[in-house]
């Protein structure tokens, strides 16, 4: 056999091909034989380039390739123009139409089909595109090379057009309507990898080199000149029918006509529409100016007007374009709906807060105006020549009922309807002057000057301090002392003493504000003060020492708790004389109030100086006692009533709604130590009656079992709308109850609970 040879160049170019191609051939069934030894097989080893360029080279290597009669490619079949370099390479032109795909080569002996197929570089390129300025919806010429392969045209601003929308498509044009909402830039051509793959690759964009200029509407005039809301307004220009809405401040058109020729359209003004810049909005989202437009305003004025209008009082407003208001205001007053009548005029009515000025009419898009002109009724009074302060005067007055308060200089007066006019007391510090009405929707009116005589009864010129506290004195100076007679607190009568011009009052025991009242003969004078807590006050009613030994005498004791507070303690001080004190206490009628035995809270005596009871365990004293004590290990040293005037104390705040007998367990099992609460303390509720509730409840529980406290009345308490609070004294038994069952639970229905305190 003859020895084949092969050169270096030859298996170099083999390299550069596509090796390892599985082939096959088909010949009544039977594959052709690739073995390129055998002396006259037909075989392909290679073929390449792939991926190849359409108008270039593809070349073919393997063994007796000069019996190939023809070549199919997909789309360009039967090629028979084949170059035979010789029996082991033949070469073929790719035509312009070929395909990817898998490629035929015909022989005598079969048909050898490659199973590798061919692929092609396509250079998308785009060469030009007519015309380049176009109107949407006109046909787009895009032209350049491998179009074919293009998947979507790309308009700026990102507008999308798919090949199934395409016009025509051919390798080197694309035929393209221009979309509505195109705008005017670069043109993109994609070969719409990221659509054909699902968004996992990224696409091939080619830009085109010019810009399109797509049409925009353009604006010439409007009509007319100064339009009217609700009225018809005609807009002219070119290209009209691109607009998508005509835009106002705070008002946008979309529907409105256009001309045929799209020359014109005509819309509707908006009533919200306000002066300002408008425009046209083309569907592309850019924007043509129509410049600053003013809209028609109304023109009013008060038809027949009078000097003054009374309250109810109507008006008559005529002018222009009054249709176009639909809200108005009187200086002061609230805004109210109106409309035009159908002669074109507005009525209203003169409110009680009205104002003398301007009345302001409102139109849709927010724009006001204002009319001039408006006054009101006003009082006229008659004032007495003189007065002396805290003079009740009747002035005679016309709308003496609009008079509410009355200004002698600065110092303000209330005033109230009576009379023939209205009833208003001097000013304790009014001086001789100018005297001014205040009427109730806020004018004022000036009303003369009076002469304010000199008084002689006893007032108050300056006090000390701005509060006093509980138990202390009030201290203050006085004019015209000599004259004072008595000082009344709340009405009653209270201790005082007057020291030259300074005066002090006892102010009690009630915290917060107090009148005091000097007295000088006929004259009252009256003023608030405000008492401020103090604390814990103590008064000793007895003081005589009670030695209680071997439970070996009953002391029956006359202490007058008459002139305590209803909420005091009793409170009953002691000294120990031996490690074990104990004694019980009863009221005036041998009823048993505590028991401070072995049997009862021997272990509270012994570890104080004093125990404190509520003062309602000792209400007889008709027996000629009010408290009896027995006992043993203590000496009574005195006892007291005792109140305590600070603020109580909170011990939860929150917010609980109690509706539907929810319970508040904040102060239950562990959560507040009810072991240092005595009876005769006061637990304090702060609530609000729920929205649209007749009735509300509180009930007192504790903890164990939800169970109710042993005092009856903690079973409920009831409100109604408007109650804010409850005061609930707690009881030698309710202590011992909340201690023993886990506390506090406040349940019940239709409040909620904002706060406890305890005092």
């Amino acid at each position: 056999m003859k020895k084949k040879t092969y050169s270096w160049s030859a298996l170099l170019l083999m390299c550069l091909l596509v090796f390892g191609a599985t082939l096959s051939s088909c010949d009544e069934g039977e594959d052709l034989d690739t073995n390129q030894i055998k002396a006259g097989d037909i075989a392909l080893n290679a073929f390449g380039p792939s991926p190849a360029m359409r108008g270039g080279e593809l070349r073919f290597i393997g063994t007796n390739l000069d019996k190939v009669t023809s070549i199919d490619l997909p789309g360009a079949e039967g090629i028979t123009e084949i170059t035979k370099v010789g029996a082991y390479e033949i070469r073929i032109i790719i035509p312009q139409t070929a395909q990817p795909g898998v490629i035929v080569l015909n022989t005598p002996e079969g048909k050898i089909t490659t199973k590798t197929p061919i692929g092609f570089s396509e250079p998308i390129s785009i060469s030009g595109m007519t015309p380049l300025a176009i109107k949407a919806g006109a046909v787009l010429s895009i032209q350049g090379d491998y179009l074919n392969t293009v998947e979507e045209v790309i308009f700026a601003d990102g507008i999308h057009v798919l090949k199934a929308d395409f016009e025509s498509q051919t390798r080197a044009k694309i035929e393209v309507k221009v979309p509505i909402t195109a705008q005017s830039g670069k043109v993109i051509v994609s070969d719409g990898a990221d659509l054909l793959s699902d968004g996992e690759e990224i696409p091939a964009w080619v830009y085109s080199e010019e810009e399109l200029a797509v049409t925009l509407p353009s604006f010439s005039e409007h009509s007319p000149e100064t339009p009217k809301a609700g009225n018809t307004m005609s807009i002219s220009g070119a290209d009209l029918d691109l607009v998508a809405s005509v835009r106002f401040v705070d008002a946008e058109v979309v529907e409105f006509e256009v001309a045929e020729d799209a020359k014109s359209l005509t819309l509707e003004v908006p009533a919200t529409a306000k002066d300002g810049a408008a425009s046209l909005v083309a569907y592309s989202g850019l924007e043509v100016a129509l410049g600053d437009l003013a809209f028609v305003k109304p023109s009013a004025v008060i038809e027949e007007m009078k000097e003054a209008y009374g309250v109810g009082e109507a008006l008559v407003l005529s002018g222009s374009d009054l249709d176009l208001v639909t809200k108005a205001a009187f200086t002061n007053g609230e805004e109210t709906e109106v409309s035009a009548t159908q002669d074109g005029k507005i009525n209203l009515t003169v409110t009680e807060a009205a104002q003398s000025g301007l009345i302001t009419l409102i139109l849709a898009n927010g724009a006001t105006v204002t009319v001039d002109g408006f006054e009101t009724l006003k009082p006229v009074a008659e004032l007495p020549a003189d007065a002396t302060p805290l003079d009740e005067l009747d002035v005679v007055s016309t709308l003496g009922n609009r008079v509410k308060t009355v200004l002698f200089g600065d110092l303000e007066a209330v005033a109230t309807a009576g009379g023939s006019g209205f009833l208003v007391t001097v000013p304790l510090a009014a001086e001789t002057g100018d005297v001014t009405l205040v009427m109730d929707n806020g004018e004022t009116v000036a009303a003369g000057s009076i002469v304010i005589n000199a008084y002689t009864f006893a007032a108050i010129s300056e006090f000390a301090e701005e509060s006093t506290t509980i138990g202390n004195l009030l201290e203050c100076s006085v004019v015209n002392g000599e004259s004072l007679t008595n000082v009344l607190l709340n009405g009653v009568e209270t201790p005082y003493l007057l020291v030259g011009t300074v005066l002090y009052v006892a102010v009690g025991v009630n915290v917060g504000d107090n009148v005091i009242t000097l007295v000088s003969d006929e004259t009252n004078v009256d003023y608030t003060i405000s008492v401020v807590a103090a604390g814990e006050v103590e008064t000793i009613l007895y003081n005589t020492p009670v030695d209680l030994t071997a439970w070996s005498t009953n002391y029956e004791l006359n202490v007058d708790f008459s002139g305590a507070p209803e909420d005091a303690v009793v409170r009953i001080r002691y000294t120990k004389t031996n490690d074990a004190p104990q004694f019980k206490a009863f009221n005036g009628h041998w009823e048993p109030q505590y028991d401070g035995s072995a049997d009862g809270h021997a272990a509270d005596v012994a570890a104080a100086d004093y125990i404190d009871l509520p003062l309602s365990m000792f209400p007889y004293s008709d027996w000629g006692y009010s408290i009896i004590l027995q006992g043993d290990g203590m000496i009574v040293s005195s006892i007291s009533w005792v109140k305590d005037y600070s603020a109580p104390k909170a011990i939860w705040e929150g917010s609980f709604d109690n509706a539907g007998w929810a319970g508040n367990q904040d102060l239950a099992y562990g959560a507040f130590d009810w072991s240092t609460v005595k009876a005769g303390q006061t637990l304090y509720f702060t609530f609000t009656v729920n929205e649209g509730k007749d009735w509300a409840c509180i009930s007192l529980r504790h903890g164990e079992g939800w169970g109710n406290l042993p005092t009856p009345e903690t079973a409920q308490f009831d409100f109604g709308p408007g109650d804010t609070s409850l005061a609930y004294t707690l009881t030698q038994a309710d202590v011992d109850d909340l201690v023993a069952n886990g506390g506090l639970v406040v349940t019940g229905d239709a409040l909620t609970l904002t706060k406890i305190a305890l005092k």
